[in-house]
């Protein structure tokens, strides 16, 4: 057995020799397309993103023909929106120039989240605080408290619970509309005659321009402390310019 280990020494030295090529150009791979793709979205979106490749080694993913990535981004740009949080999955990116770095992505999907203050800016606009009942709106005052739980959100005066303005948001088109489906005043739901006035005079509908990547909005929905607006396009472009 002895007379082995020379032989097996030797294929390790051979093995690891060979492996430096391999690990080097994963990582020049990982690093070109992570600034290409990077690049791309901020150039969409603004912000500064993080760009994942997984586990899944880039090469051999090069190899198969696509590339999967994943986005996190901080405060960034939706025309119509204020800055977001946001989490992405570009889904078979396929490269039809690899010296340009420019390509196919057969499928988007993007998941923002607004937090109060966020809210507090869609819904305190003219527009929205304009079309409410003036002893509704003057109770909420130009600036509301806002309070996000699962299924709606509240608009409350800066101070106290005189008056509460429950809304639940939803996609609309391209745009995020948030429907009233309570009204509360001195602790007391307001009759549902008055709630029917109340939600079909409110206007507190964002519309969204041209989304980058050609996203659409998909859904909308209030969770714990946040609202969460879902997007997906299917047969988008890649390029390092953007």
């Amino acid at each position: 057995m002895l007379f082995l280990f020379p032989i097996l020494r030797r294929l390790a030295v051979l093995a690891i020799v060979l492996a430096i090529p391999l690990v080097a150009g994963e990582l020049v791979a990982r690093k070109l397309l992570g600034d290409a793709v990077r690049s791309a979205v901020v150039a969409r979106i603004g912000g500064s993103a993080q760009i994942s490749f997984g586990s899944t080694p880039v090469l051999w993913q090069l190899v198969h023909g696509h590339l999967n990535v994943s986005v996190t981004a901080a405060r960034v740009d939706f025309r119509g929106l204020p800055p977001v949080s946001l989490r992405g999955q570009l889904d078979d990116i396929h490269l039809t120039s690899l010296t340009s770095l420019q390509g196919a992505i057969g499928a988007v999907t993007v998941e923002a989240k607004l937090g109060p203050d966020g809210v507090r800016d869609l819904l305190s606009s003219p527009r929205c605080i304009d079309s409410l009942p003036s002893s509704l709106a003057a109770a909420l005052t130009a600036r509301p408290r806002v309070l996000i739980f699962p299924g709606h959100v509240s608009l409350l005066p800066p101070v106290g619970r005189s008056a509460e303005l429950r809304l639940r948001p939803r996609a609309l088109g391209g745009s995020v509309d948030f429907h009233v489906i309570a009204v509360v005043l001195n602790s007391a739901p307001v009759a549902p005659s008055t709630l029917d006035a109340v939600a079909a005079q409110a206007d507190c509908v964002r519309q969204l321009g041209d989304l980058p990547f050609g996203l659409r909005l998909a859904h909308a929905g209030a969770g714990s402390g946040a609202v969460t607006l879902g997007f997906a396009a299917s047969d988008s472009s890649f390029s390092a310019a953007g």
